[in-house]
């Protein structure tokens, strides 16, 4: 078995100019981290978002840390769903071709599109990984 290689970033760096190879890359986007959802938090998701330069083999998906223990799904709880919405409504990542089908429906279920009403089918863990493993085959082949 062979070690992976993961790289990694920090906001303040990707806003700095620091830059990774993105390609064929499955990248993990940090939004926040509970309880830090202050105006800072939120500037410097925005700004690390808006300073990708995303190849087109790159999968993105988003992470909102700091619930793990709380029974609760991301979108039932206010605070979260409350940064979530002002990240997406500052960011567009909703849209984003490379965002990961899985991080898409949690970003509009907590209300990313005000204009799109969203509700949740759970599915079960092996229907997501075989959706999430198609989309990112699919973004390689890009």
């Amino acid at each position: 078995m062979t070690m992976t290689d993961f790289k990694f970033q920090t906001h303040e760096s990707v806003v700095a100019g620091q830059r990774e190879d993105l390609t064929r890359t499955v990248m993990v986007f940090s939004i926040g981290t509970a309880p830090c959802f202050n105006r800072k938090a939120l500037a410097i998701a925005v700004l690390s978002w808006r300073a990708l330069k995303i190849k087109p083999s790159t999968a993105i998906v988003i992470h909102l840390g700091g619930y793990d223990e709380d029974p609760r799904e991301l979108w039932q709880i206010p605070e979260a769903k409350d940064f979530i919405c002002r990240f997406c409504e500052k960011t567009q990542a909703h849209k984003h071709p490379a965002l990961d089908p899985m991080s898409r429906n949690l970003l509009l279920l907590c209300g990313a599109d005000p204009d799109l009403h969203v509700e949740a089918t759970m599915i079960s863990v092996k229907q997501s990984m075989r959706q999430t493993e198609e989309f990112f085959k699919s973004r390689i082949k890009e």
